[in-house]
């Protein structure tokens, strides 16, 4: 995932870098409704992330 925030040059992650992750990764289970809560916790994770590491 970070290899396309940084090719894509934004600090969180998108719905169509989450999209193209899935795909990638031929995961099931992930469809359109539950890309938010999705996005959400990726974008939470990396905020405490972030957070812990700075200090």
């Amino acid at each position: 995932m970070p290899a396309l925030l940084e090719r894509d040059g934004n600090g969180a992650i998108t719905r169509v870098q989450l999209r193209e992750i899935i795909r990638r990764q031929g995961l099931t289970g992930v469809g359109n409704d539950r890309l938010g809560a999705v996005l959400q916790e990726l974008r939470n994770t990396d905020i405490t992330t972030t957070r812990s590491t700075s200090r």
